[in-house]
């Protein structure tokens, strides 16, 4: 039995609704009774049904033997899975859908039942992670058992880790059944571009939709801006309740039109920017080496509040997370002052914009998750209102992703920071070396260091007073990817070391 859904209740097939009309079915047998689902044939257990689904290398049909070792007895898959399992004459039971993908929700609510009544879900390039670990945060502050659901796992009164930023529909749906199951009621969740458009979050209804923003990345998924753009807006189109809310950054690219898009369905909106028509509107912030004073201004009033947080670019998220309280909690109306000081309290999520060590001569070292040119040149440029001093950078460009990108970050690099060290991220499957030399031609006055340790070790030794240091692209991540590998590797533990080795330990 498959560990992780152990409190899986068994369902008769023949009680199964779908919407999709089947297009065949092939030794289907009426008393069929399933113990669990997976689109993955490595969490097969017995008598699981398999989804045998296109992917974006290979088709899932290739597995189904795999799965009928680990004890499947039902496969779901569409016409191209079915041309290749009818090659393989198989004696079990099959499905054919046009969009069996559509169909893991629907089966796995069957299975998961219990959804909370609270989720807020979060779209965008850059500030998914933070907003999520905000509104959790807020929330924590007000008394409520609450959770954040993304790129660092499921954060809060539970805690998981997840594979990716928004988890397959079945983990998803046992995740949220468990939370119900324990009392927790609120959930902030990241829904990812891959997320959205391959159906994840199908028959979750969300209380409110959040837009961060929107830059170029995964177009080795997406390939256009466009597209991107598109698979974003699933979350306002399709996904959040029409009387529920939708709030929405408008200052970046195609906000114009995500806005369009919310109201086009969604009674209540509120916007977010430095655009005077935004509902909360930033008007200013002074960034110091401890963090920043923000000014802004909603229902007429002007508030002020003291972040603990690094980076101008903070500002939009802490009152994307302000806008979305006010439209879930109603009393906030009423009295605003416990919101405002709840704002104060938000700690750095980690891995972003993470303050992680500091040296004997105040230099600072800093953590950060940006991997797109938009988030590298952010981060940049609010360190650098921050500190008097120099700028280091230390980064890389992950494998197997966006190529594009990389020549558009040593651009950015060479541009806003004083000293580079260009090092490995997650080279996966592709040679290191020729990663690191596609963004050296565009930063050539960076130093080539391979090893991420000694890159780190190197950049913190360079620190003068009133310097800082940006390690970049990696985040709260725990592990460095090489071919089939995972390596135990983590920057902020890494700058710690460092810190350490030079005798720096304050």
């Amino acid at each position: 039995m498959n560990k992780v859904f152990s409190d899986i209740t068994p369902v008769k097939f023949s009680e199964l609704q779908f919407t999709q009309k089947k297009i065949r079915s092939v030794n289907l047998k009426p008393d069929l009774v399933l113990r669990g689902i997976s689109e993955n044939s490595n969490e097969i257990s017995i008598d699981y049904g398999f989804f045998a689904l296109s992917g974006f290398k290979t088709h899932g049909a290739l597995f189904v033997k795999e799965a009928i070792e680990k004890g499947s007895n039902l496969i779901i898959t569409d016409i191209q899975g079915f041309k290749i399992l009818e090659r393989m004459q198989l004696k079990i039971a099959i499905i054919i859908f046009s969009e069996p993908r559509r169909l893991i929700s629907e089966m796995a609510a069957y299975f998961f039942k219990k959804i909370p009544t609270n989720v807020v879900g979060i779209t965008g390039t850059n500030g998914k992670t933070s907003v999520a670990h905000y509104i959790r945060q807020f929330w924590e502050n007000s008394g409520y058992n609450s959770v954040s659901i993304g790129t660092t796992g499921v954060n809060g009164f539970i805690n998981f880790r997840t594979e990716h930023t928004t988890p397959d529909t079945i983990k998803l749906r046992w995740y949220l059944n468990k939370l119900v199951n324990k009392g927790i009621d609120k959930v902030a969740l990241e829904a990812s571009s891959h997320g959205l458009v391959q159906n994840r979050l199908d028959g979750i209804k969300m209380s409110i939709g959040v837009f961060t923003n929107l830059s170029r990345d995964h177009y080795d998924y997406h390939k256009s801006i466009n597209s991107y753009f598109d698979a974003k807006a699933i979350l306002f189109r399709e996904l959040v309740d029409q009387n529920g809310g939708a709030v929405i950054a408008v200052d970046g690219l195609k906000s114009d039109l995500m806005l369009k898009v919310a109201k086009s369905r969604i009674s209540k909106i509120m916007t977010v920017g430095h655009k005077k028509e935004a509902n909360v509107r930033i008007l200013s912030q002074i960034l110091t080496e401890t963090g920043q004073k923000l000014k802004f201004s909603w229902n007429k009033n002007e508030y002020v509040v003291d972040l603990k947080l690094f980076g101008n670019f903070q500002a939009q998220n802490v009152l994307l997370t302000f806008a979305c309280m006010i439209l879930l909690e109603k009393d906030l109306e009423k009295n605003i002052n416990p919101a405002i000081s709840f704002l104060s309290k938000l700690n750095p999520v980690p891995g972003r914009m993470q303050q992680v060590a500091s040296k004997k001569n105040g230099a600072k070292i800093f953590v950060d998750y940006a991997h797109t040119p938009d988030a590298l040149e952010s981060v940049l440029k609010s360190i650098r209102s921050h500190f008097i001093g120099k700028i280091h950078l230390i980064f890389g460009a992950g494998g197997n992703r966006d190529i594009g990108k990389r020549s558009l970050m040593g651009k950015i690099a060479s541009k806003l920071s004083d000293h580079v060290i260009i090092t490995d991220d997650n080279p996966r499957f592709e040679n290191p070396s020729k990663i690191r030399s596609q963004i050296m031609k565009f930063c050539p006055k960076a130093v080539e260091i391979a090893d991420r340790s000694e890159a780190i070790l190197t950049g913190v030794n360079q620190l003068k007073k009133g310097d800082a240091l940006i390690i970049a692209g990696k985040g709260h991540e725990n592990f460095q990817i090489y071919g089939n590998n995972e390596y135990p590797f983590n920057d902020s533990e890494e700058a710690s070391f460092a810190i350490e080795a030079l005798g720096e330990k304050l």
